[in-house]
């Protein structure tokens, strides 16, 4: 196999030149293309019902909706700040002396609902042991259970409740919780103690029951009125009553009588 010739450097150098003059060739030829076919394009026209729009910076509008929302977030601001938000309890005081104890056991390990929101020194321990006076009862049984009014359940100086967000739904209003005992002493001394708290349920039951009867009895009579008028009206409709009278009888007198079979009329008749 016969070997190839080497080329020179001058060869190599001339080779080099005439492959960049035909790339300088190429693209002066590209660029003039593109040039004339720019020239030849038309501009664009502008749809009429194009407008001019301008740009805003999204991350500083706030969407009001004609100020509703913007009421409901406030709304929701001042329930936040409302609430309380439960923690942990540190005594105030590193002497065990000066701090408050639990109305109950003397401890001085104080449940921080009761303390921040009931304003009531009382532990843990206790408040499960006693249910019955310190389970917290939500605004529906308050006014249910103890027949107190909203603007009374809703004086924090009568009665200091913890607001809560409501379990069931989130937009719903918040849920009001009380101490038993704090609503009970409350119902006592508004209603004269637990014997005029019962009478009070016994006359609202009346009163219901009173209320309830009236009612069914005006729809009875309602009922009634509206029967008696659409029988009316169906008479005047039908027109005045026909008799149909039916064979001719001899009654006990022996007078020959004829009786309505529709309305029962007897009248007497003469054979001829």
């Amino acid at each position: 196999m016969s070997e190839l010739p080497t080329l020179t450097e001058e060869q190599l150098q001339r080779i080099a030149a005439n492959k960049a003059r035909a790339l300088e060739k190429l693209k002066a030829k590209r660029e003039l293309k593109e040039h004339e076919e720019k020239k030849d394009e038309k501009p664009l026209k502008r749809a009429r019902w194009i407008k001019s729009f301008y740009e805003y910076d999204l991350s500083t509008l706030k969407d009001s909706k004609a100020g509703f929302i913007v009421e409901e977030d406030t709304q929701k601001e001042e329930k936040e700040e409302n609430r309380y938000v439960a923690q942990p309890y540190y005594p105030p005081s590193a002497d065990p002396s000066e701090n408050p104890k639990c109305k109950e056991c003397g401890s001085i390990d104080l449940d921080p609902v009761f303390f921040n929101v009931f304003h009531m020194n009382l532990c843990q321990i206790c408040k499960e042991k006693y249910p019955e006076k310190y389970s917290l009862i939500t605004k529906t049984e308050a006014k249910e259970d103890y027949l107190l009014t909203d603007p009374e359940l809703k004086d924090t100086e009568l009665l200091p409740h913890w607001s809560k967000p409501n379990p069931h739904k989130s937009t719903w209003n918040d849920m009001m919780l009380y101490v038993r005992e704090m609503v009970e002493e409350y119902a006592f001394k508004k209603w004269g103690g637990p014997e005029g708290l019962d009478a009070e349920y016994e006359r609202r039951e009346a009163q219901k029951k009173a209320k309830k009867e009236k009612k069914f009895k005006e729809k009875l009579a309602d009922l009634r009125r509206r029967t008696l008028t659409s029988t009316k009206e169906r008479k005047r409709q039908e027109g005045p009553h026909k008799h149909e009278f039916g064979s001719t009888i001899r009654d006990s007198e022996g007078k020959t009588v004829q009786k309505c079979l529709t309305c029962g009329l007897v009248v007497e008749t003469e054979e001829l």
